[in-house]
Formats: C-alpha cells, sequence, structure tokens
C-alpha cells in the first residue's frame, strides 16, 4: 500500500469558499474520474479555523488550506495514476487555484486501529 498526501495553499485572491468549491466540485471529480481504477481511497481534507477550542494548539497558523490523500495498493498503481496522458492538465489546474503544493509519500504504521462503532 502506498499513500500520498497533497498539501495546499490556495491561491493569492481565492477565498476559502472559492477554493473549496473548486477542489471538491471540480478536481476531486476530476482526479476521481482519471485516477479511479488506481486508488484503493482518495479523500479531501479542508483545514478548519483553529480559534483555540481545542486543546494542544500550536499557536501558529498552519501553512496549508488542505490536504488531499491518495492511496494505492501499490507502488505500480500509484505510478500508473500519476503517469496517465491527464496528469500535465490536472497538475495546470492545480496550478491555476493555489499559490503552492507539496507532497509526501508514507508508509504507515498504524499503533490504535479503529474499532468498529
Amino acid at each position: 500500500m502506498v499513500k500520498i498526501y497533497w498539501l495546499l495553499k490556495r491561491a493569492e485572491g481565492l477565498s476559502m469558499e472559492a477554493f473549496s468549491d473548486w477542489w471538491l466540485n471540480h478536481h476531486a471529480p476530476y482526479i476521481a474520474a482519471r485516477q479511479g481504477r488506481f486508488l484503493a481511497r482518495y479523500s479531501v481534507n479542508l483545514a478548519l479555523p483553529d480559534e483555540g477550542s481545542l486543546p494542544a494548539g500550536t499557536g501558529v497558523e498552519s501553512d496549508w488550506d488542505g490536504l488531499a490523500e491518495e492511496i494505492f495498493h501499490s507502488v505500480e498503481d500509484a505510478r500508473a495514476a500519476l503517469s496517465l496522458p491527464s496528469a500535465p492538465e490536472g497538475r495546470a489546474d492545480v496550478l491555476a487555484h493555489v499559490s503552492r503544493f507539496q507532497r509526501i509519500i508514507v508508509a504507515e504504521h498504524v499503533i490504535l486501529p479503529k474499532v468498529a462503532d
């Protein structure tokens, strides 16, 4: 299993509402339609205001407005998804809506598995 986290910072002048609309209603469906056959799971996580209502805050505003999580069953599936002919078009769409982005490829180590409710 391979996980890729994409961290995104919205473009200057783009409201959080417009950024969220673009990501959830335009970019995410685009990714799902093109990479879906290779993905085990895909989720988008949008930042919420950290107004100090939860303990353990850092007192520092996050550098990111959200992150996407792509989970693939194998490195081969990840490579295939990221090598699709539509990849440059998807990247151009991202670059038109963000001031910067970064990815991190991770290996998961489950410490406490989620117990069914």
